[in-house]
């Protein structure tokens, strides 16, 4: 049996309501149809991201404008190494 995906819309509604605790899990299963370890897990992602909803949005920008240039930077280091490699073994003629 393949395994069912959910859409992040749904997962969001069903951890919300394993959050909120006026349902056991038990009851909640039986509504949505969703297995209780991924209602755990999902529950327990939510409340671990939670904080970075207060993060600001230029704070967010900040960051993947560094993520992008540590990705530039190895991209050159990469570069770099590919054409010594190519030098070396044409010196060394392997």
């Amino acid at each position: 049996m393949p395994k069912k995906i959910y859409n992040a819309e749904f997962k969001a509604k069903v951890a919300l309501e394993a959050i909120k605790n006026q349902k056991g899990i038990a009851e909640i299963y039986s509504e949505f149809k969703v297995p209780s370890t991924n209602l755990y897990d999902w529950r327990d992602k939510v409340l671990a991201d939670l904080h970075q909803l207060f993060v600001p949005q230029t704070e967010h920008m900040k960051r993947q404008k560094l993520a992008n240039q540590e990705i530039e930077n190895l991209q050159r280091v990469i570069g770099e190494i590919t054409i010594e490699n190519s030098y070396l073994k044409k010196k060394l003629k392997v």
